[in-house]
Formats: structure tokens, C-alpha cells, sequence
């Protein structure tokens, strides 16, 4: 199964079937506990794909579970909760800016109007938790900003305007100041044109961060295509930092759940899906044919169960098959042309990042190494001077498998050269 049309279809026929009954309303798996962020992931994702319109039943059903779970009253009207029980079996409801904005964006493409209650109070609630100083989002309310939170609410405001042209634009564009000035890297090629601070998460804050700026562009409301063009620029020179697995920790507002815990929770993001979003829709040609581009269809292509069309390996996910569904979307949108299937994966030699590994290879010569020290050893030719030796071979190549380990040769003559050219 790998033309994009069928994969699309078997894929939301399953995300559709996995919708409770009872609720309309999805959970991780079916029956387990139902709840608004796989909800509205879903949501997005049926009608994103064609599978669903606003008028399906599914879709009628799921607006009115998201409606019934939007908190009414109080400071947090407007919020939609992640809903915890406490040691004393305790409902605690405790507003959460990732699934507000997750509903938004569900509740506006199945239809619901910005100047619909729900919606009102929903945006009243979101402006009001940005920072008035920044133009930026945290988490939890009192915080300070921080990048995801910021191009969760974004996204939020741009599915606003998309729909609605002119809709808080002036909000979207302070925003959009403050994400790039507050989070965008420059100077040398390691850093240049990345997002958010260095460290294991920075391949996908940037992959967000240039999404955001991708969109906003699609609706002309982006100064800032240089710093989209080198996001994707350091994305393409550090593949293995773009295309992992990551899980974003959401600290939500500090209320006691149980003994120790607090509301906090993980956020998986699957890398793959979002690199095909912004690297099939962009403009440009060499980012739809890149080998990262391919190797994020790869990855994606390898998640499918083949006799469901759900994804996400042994363990089939309403969110994982949600996220493909919305990465698949795109590719046909945008890309159809080049890829009206998905691709068949280059030789196994390959890496996932479309290059030999240069780990691997030190791995291979320290293990020679111990070898050879061992061979040494035992025939009794292994003075202080060959232990020495030895020694300073073995810490060289740890050093070295320390520093470069994770890249491919392609990317480390790419970092020779680029300081060879500096030192010129």
C-alpha cells in the first residue's frame, strides 16, 4: 500500500471507526479514556484528508463532545482542561493552552464561526494568557514564554485568519516578531537559522517555529521568509536532529493532582510528519526532493500497519494516525505531482538522514583496536610504550565518537569544509 490516495483513505477509515460511540469523542486507542486533544487531533485530521466534511455525522458528533468539555465560568472560561483525578477521586479540571488550541483549530474547520460564542471565549481567554510584554505564550498561566506554547497559539490564530481574512492580524504579527527575535539563531553554520535553545529539542522547535512562518507567509502576513528559508537550510544540514522522535514537556498551572504529581505531561511529536509538512509545502523544489524530504517519508511509510492503514508500529494511536493523516494531506496538496505514491526507501546501507554514519565506523576501530591490544598482550609484546599508545588511540576515538559520532560523512566534510572556508 503505498499510493498516497489509498493510504489516506485506509488511514481515516480506521481513525473514524476508533470514535467512542457513546461520547463521539476520540482516546489514544479505542477504549481508553476519551478525551479533547485526541479529539480534536482527530477532527483536524478527517477533515484536513477529505475523508470527512463538517457535515458528517463523525464530525457533528465530536464538535459537540469538544463543546460540552469547554469550561463555561470563571477566570478560565473559554479554556478547554486537562481533566486529572486526585488520590481522593477528585475530578480537578485544569486549563490547558495546548488543548484550547487544538479545539480551536477543530472547532473552525468544522465550521464554527469566530464570532460564535465557543470561539469568542476561546480567544478572549488565549490573548488573555499571552504576555503582555513579549507578545508570547507560556505553558502555564504566570510563566515565562516559551517557543512551543507560542507557535501552538499562533497556529491557533492563523487557522483564525485563514478562515476569516483579516482576523487578528495585528496580534499574529507582534507574535510572529516576537518569535523570531526571541527565538531565532545567527552566526555560524552550527546555529544558523535554528530555533530555540541548543539541545535535543531545538530540531523540533525549529521545525515548528518554521511551520509557523511558512503559514503566515501563505497568508501574506510574514516578514520573515529569509529566517523560514534558513530554518530549513540548518534542518537540511543536521538531518538527525530534525527527523527523531521527541516528547515536549507541558507544565500546566501548578495545581496537586496526586501525592508528588502535578499536571504536568509529554507531548510526543512525531518528527517525520511535521518535516513532511513544511518540506513537501514549500516553495521550493529542492526542499520537496531533498533527502531529508525523503527520509521523513520513509519513516512515515515504515509506521503503517498494513492491514488496518492506522500507524504507529505494534501500537496503533488515534494521535499518530491523525498526525500522518495531516502530513499526507499536504504532500498530496502540494507535492502530488512528485510523489502521487511514497517513495521506496534507498538501500538499507543508508541511514535515516541519507548517509553513512560516521559512529559506526570509530565503534569499528576502537573494537579493531582492543583487538589488536589484546593480541599484543597475550603474546607478550605489550610494553609501556605500545600500552601508551594504545591508550591515547582509544581516548582519541572516544573524543572523537563523542563530538561527531551522530553525523554522516556527507555532513562532516560539509563542517571541514565550512571551516576550512572561514579560515581563508
Amino acid at each position: 500500500m503505498t499510493r498516497i490516495t489509498e493510504i489516506i483513505n485506509h488511514a481515516g477509515r480506521w481513525l473514524e471507526q476508533q470514535q467512542d460511540k457513546e461520547s463521539k469523542g476520540w482516546g489514544e486507542r479505542r477504549g481508553s479514556h476519551v478525551n479533547v486533544l485526541n479529539t480534536a487531533e482527530a477532527v483536524i485530521a478527517l477533515i484536513d484528508s477529505g475523508v470527512c466534511n463538517a457535515g458528517t455525522g463523525a464530525i457533528r458528533g465530536a464538535v459537540d463532545f469538544l463543546l460540552k468539555h469547554q469550561t463555561l465560568d470563571g477566570p478560565d472560561a473559554g479554556s478547554w482542561p486537562r481533566e486529572l483525578t486526585t488520590d481522593e477521586g477528585e475530578t480537578v479540571d485544569i486549563p490547558d493552552l495546548v488543548r484550547t488550541t487544538y479545539a480551536i483549530q477543530a472547532l473552525i474547520k468544522a465550521g464554527k464561526g469566530i464570532d460564535e460564542q465557543p470561539l469568542q471565549l476561546a480567544f478572549v481567554w488565549l490573548l488573555g494568557r499571552r504576555n503582555e510584554n513579549t507578545k508570547g505564550w507560556g505553558y502555564a498561566r504566570g510563566k515565562p514564554d516559551a517557543l512551543m506554547p507560542t507557535c501552538f497559539a499562533l497556529n491557533a490564530l492563523l487557522d483564525a485568519y485563514d478562515a476569516y481574512p483579516g482576523a487578528y492580524q495585528t496580534q499574529i504579527q507582534e507574535s510572529l516578531q516576537h518569535l523570531v527575535e526571541a527565538y531565532y539563531h545567527e552566526g555560524g553554520d552550527e546555529v544558523r537559522g535554528s530555533f530555540g535553545a541548543p539541545g535535543p529539542l531545538q530540531g523540533i522547535h525549529t521545525i515548528y517555529a518554521a511551520l509557523v512562518l511558512q503559514i503566515a507567509r501563505a497568508n501574506n502576513l510574514s516578514r520573515y521568509p529569509e529566517q523560514e528559508k534558513q530554518a530549513i537550510e540548518w534542518l537540511l544540514r543536521n538531518p538527525d536532529k530534525a527527523i527523531r522522535l521527541r516528547e515536549e514537556w507541558v507544565e500546566i498551572d501548578q495545581i496537586q493532582v496526586t501525592d508528588g504529581q502535578t499536571g504536568g505531561y509529554g507531548f510526543m511529536v512525531m518528527a517525520d510528519t511535521l518535516l513532511m509538512k513544511l518540506l513537501l509545502g514549500s516553495e521550493s523544489v529542492d526542499d520537496k526532493k531533498s533527502a531529508l524530504a525523503h527520509e521523513a517519508m520513509h519513516s512515515l511509510k515504515d509506521k503503517i500497519d498494513e492491514s488496518s492503514g492506522a500507524f504507529y508500529g505494534p501500537r496503533l494511536f488515534s494521535w499518530a494516525t491523525a498526525k500522518a493523516l495531516s502530513a499526507l494531506a499536504v504532500m498530496q496538496k502540494h507535492a502530488g505531482a512528485e510523489y502521487p505514491d511514497l517513495p521506496a526507501r534507498t538501500p538499507e546501507s543508508r541511514t535515516e538522514s541519507g548517509g553513512w554514519k560516521t559512529g559506526p565506523v570509530i565503534i569499528g576501530f576502537v573494537t579493531l583496536l582492543s583487538g589488536l591490544g589484546f593480541y599484543l598482550m597475550v603474546n607478550d609484546k605489550f610494553g609501556l610504550l605500545e600500552f601508551s599508545f594504545f591508550v591515547a588511540m582509544m581516548l582519541a576515538a572516544l573524543l572523537a565518537y563523542g563530538a561527531i559520532g551522530e553525523k554522516t560523512f556527507s555532513e562532516l566534510f560539509g563542517s571541514v569544509g565550512g571551516l576550512l572556508k572561514k579560515g581563508k
